[in-house]
C-alpha cells in the first residue's frame, strides 16, 4: 500500500507500538472483504473513498464513478488492482520495522473468497509464516450463529489467536442468548474478542447495535472473557469508560480516531483522554485498521506521543497493555531514548 506523511517523510522518530487492529490481505482477500463491507454498509466506500484511494493506489474519480453507477464489484476490482496476489511477508516485516510497528493483530474475515474459502484461511496462513511478529484473528459472521460457531473452532485449529465481530454489519445484538454458545466458546478456548464498538455507518441498521452496553452485557455474562471495544466507543466515551472501569477483562483500542483529533476542544475525547492517565491507563491500546488513513502508522503513533501523557502513560497505550494481553515476554519494556521500544518475538511459555 502507499501512504503519505503530511510533510511527505516517513516521520521515523524512535516510537513504537503494537498494532491491536491491523488488516494485511492479498488482493483477492480485499476484494471480497470490500464487497462484503459494501454491501451492508455501503457508506462506508463512499465516505472513505478518497482515503482509500490514497491508501491503495487507485484512481478516485473511476472509482467513485463507478460507485455513482452502483456497480460495487466493478468499483471494488478499480480500488483493489495494483494489490498483490500474495503477501510477501518480508516486505511486510521490513514496512513494520520502518514504520515503528513491533507486533501486529491482523484481522481475518469470514467474506468468502472466489474458491469458496474464507479470508480468515488466508490471513492464518500468513501469519502462520510470521512467528514473533503476527498473530491472527478470526472474523466471524453472527447472522448464522451456528456457522459462526463452527468457524471460530476451524479458526482456532488453524492456530488463529482471537475473534472479531462486526454487530452492525451483521444485523446482529451480540448479547442476545442465540449467541451465546460463540463468546462461551471464545472464553473458554482463552480466545480475546475485539467487538467493533461505536458509531457505525450503515444507515438501515441502529447505531445502538454497537454501544459499548453490548459489552457491558458480554463481560457480566462471560466473566473470564477478555474483550477489545474496537475503535474506542465514541460517541458514547463515559459509557465505555464505565464499562472498562467495571470488568476487569474489558480493554479499549482507539483504531480509525487519530490521537490529533482527539486533543481537540469539543471532539467528545475529553473524558477518554482524562480517564486513560488514571483508571483506564491498563486498559488503552492502539491500532490503525490500515486503510482508513492515508498517512504512515508512523505518523499515528507519534502522535500519541504528542498528547502530553507523560512517558509511563504513553508507554501502556502504545506497547505495554497490549503485550499483557497477548501474553507476550514479561521483558519487552522501555529502552532508552525518547520512547523507543525494543520488543523481541516469542511468547511466555
Amino acid at each position: 500500500m502507499r501512504v503519505l506523511d503530511e510533510n511527505g517523510t516517513d516521520g521515523t522518530d524512535g516510537i513504537s507500538a503494537i498494532d491491536m487492529c491491523a488488516l494485511v490481505y492479498d488482493r483477492e482477500s480485499w476484494a471480497a472483504y470490500f464487497r462484503d463491507l459494501g454491501g451492508q454498509a455501503p457508506a462506508y466506500l463512499r465516505a472513505f473513498g478518497r482515503h482509500m484511494t490514497t491508501v491503495f493506489g487507485a484512481d478516485f474519480a473511476h472509482y467513485r464513478r463507478l460507485l455513482d453507477a452502483g456497480d460495487l464489484d466493478a468499483a471494488v476490482e478499480v480500488l483493489v488492482a495494483n494489490q498483490p496476489d500474495d503477501t510477501d511477508v518480508a516486505a511486510h516485516l521490513r514496512a513494520m520495522d520502518e514504520q515503528g510497528v513491533a507486533y501486529q493483530v491482523l484481522m481475518g474475515s469470514s467474506a468468502r473468497l472466489p474458491d469458496g474459502d474464507s479470508v480468515n484461511t488466508r490471513v492464518a496462513a500468513f501469519a502462520a509464516r510470521a512467528p514473533g511478529r503476527v498473530e491472527a484473528w478470526a472474523g466471524l459472521n453472527l447472522s448464522d450463529p451456528h456457522a459462526a460457531l463452527a468457524e471460530l473452532e476451524r479458526c482456532h485449529a488453524l492456530g488463529m489467536r482471537g475473534v472479531t465481530v462486526i454487530a452492525f454489519r451483521d444485523g446482529v445484538e451480540p448479547q442476545a442468548p442465540r449467541y451465546a454458545a460463540v463468546f462461551a466458546a471464545a472464553e473458554r478456548l482463552r480466545l480475546p474478542v475485539w467487538i467493533h464498538t461505536g458509531h457505525h455507518l450503515c444507515t438501515r441498521r441502529p447505531n445502538e447495535l454497537s454501544h459499548p452496553r453490548v459489552i457491558d452485557t458480554l463481560a457480566g455474562r462471560h466473566p473470564e472473557l477478555r474483550i477489545v471495544a474496537g475503535h474506542g466507543g465514541w460517541p458514547w466515551l463515559h459509557e465505555m469508560i464505565s464499562v472498562a472501569q467495571r470488568h476487569p477483562h474489558v480493554f479499549v483500542e482507539f483504531s480509525t480516531h487519530r490521537a490529533s483529533w482527539m486533543s481537540r476542544p469539543g471532539s467528545g475525547w475529553e473524558p477518554f483522554l482524562l480517564y486513560g492517565r488514571s483508571t483506564l491507563r491498563r486498559k488503552v491500546m492502539f491500532g490503525t485498521a490500515t486503510w482508513v488513513h492515508s498517512v504512515p502508522v508512523r505518523t499515528l503513533i507519534r502522535e500519541v506521543a504528542e498528547l502530553g501523557l507523560g512517558e509511563a502513560v504513553t508507554h501502556d497505550w502504545l506497547l505495554g497493555n497490549a503485550q499483557r494481553l497477548l501474553g507476550l515476554e514479561a521483558d519487552r519494556r522501555l529502552t532508552a531514548g525518547s520512547l523507543g521500544y525494543s520488543v523481541d518475538s516469542g511468547r511466555t511459555p
